[in-house]
């Protein structure tokens, strides 16, 4: 039988640990999808914590939702040759398509994307 305490624990590993987001960080972050689709650590080098930037994501998605935006937030962690995992915030009325998104971050970052495009990983890895 667990214990109380046990479960306690096991819910504390399982809790993505808090941040605070500046209005400032928010608004920098939403003016750069706006106007280029897409933010990245080039952009706010504090998204090199993968768990922070996908709080930004969350914290920006809920900026665009209060203000009516209409625009379609998306948070995504990409794998590149060499080992790095960067992540990318982008709009998918700008960006269209996940790939497009792995693309566009290999290009800012300068990474090279592991054994072509996004849909032949997926489907070696699932198949």
């Amino acid at each position: 039988m667990a214990t109380k305490s046990a479960d306690k624990d096991k819910k504390a590993e399982t809790t993505k640990p808090a941040f605070e987001y500046t209005d400032e960080m928010i608004q920098k972050a939403a003016d750069l999808i706006a106007k280029q689709g897409y933010v990245t650590r080039k952009d706010i080098p504090e998204m090199k914590d993968l768990d922070w930037a996908y709080g930004l994501g969350e914290a920006v998605d809920k900026y665009f939702n209060s203000k009516n935006a209409g625009r379609y937030i998306y948070h995504e962690d990409f794998d590149f040759a060499g080992g790095d995992i960067a992540d990318i915030i982008f709009d998918m009325d700008q960006i269209k398509t996940r790939n497009d998104a792995l693309q566009k971050l290999g290009e800012v970052l300068g990474d090279k994307i592991i054994n072509g495009h996004l849909d032949e990983i997926e489907h070696n890895i699932t198949n």
